[in-house]
């Protein structure tokens, strides 16, 4: 996929998600729902890397909700080609995903993939968010798509 394809795909997936999008070299930043999204045009491998902002972690949550995150990747690593993680830098808890052979895909299957993972990333940035209670976070990643 070439940059112009991947610009046309990021229009139209912001389109269809009635959402804020802008693309500059190969990224696509999007708010969807208030919810930052990055999507990356990964050239070599054909693929597309999807970053879903899960919110900040307080300094003294870290360890708790990194062990979720641990969880949470052991239950769902299988089923949806992400993954939870916790980016040092900015203290920001994300959700990552890889889209295979993204040469055949459009901006409306680009945008039902990117409401899949919003939606179903919900409990987790409850989590984080401090909202969930401490019980556990029940079940995340249903399966199942719209």
């Amino acid at each position: 996929m070439d940059h112009t394809k991947f610009q046309d795909i990021c229009v139209t997936a912001a389109r269809a998600l009635h959402a804020d999008a802008s693309e500059q070299d190969g990224r696509c930043s999007l708010t969807i729902d208030g919810i930052d999204v990055l999507v990356d045009l990964d050239e070599e491998a054909d693929a597309l890397h999807c970053y879903v902002d899960l919110g900040d972690a307080n300094s003294h949550d870290r360890m708790e909700v990194c062990e979720q995150l641990l969880t949470l990747n052991l239950h769902t690593h299988l089923n949806h080609y992400g993954t939870y993680a916790f980016e040092p830098t900015s203290a920001r808890v994300i959700f990552c995903a890889n889209l295979p052979e993204a040469t055949a895909m459009n901006g409306d299957q680009l945008a039902e993939m990117l409401r899949y993972y919003i939606d179903e990333t919900d409990e987790a940035r409850q989590m984080v968010g401090g909202i969930a209670s401490k019980g556990g976070l029940g079940t995340l990643f249903t399966g199942k798509r719209a």
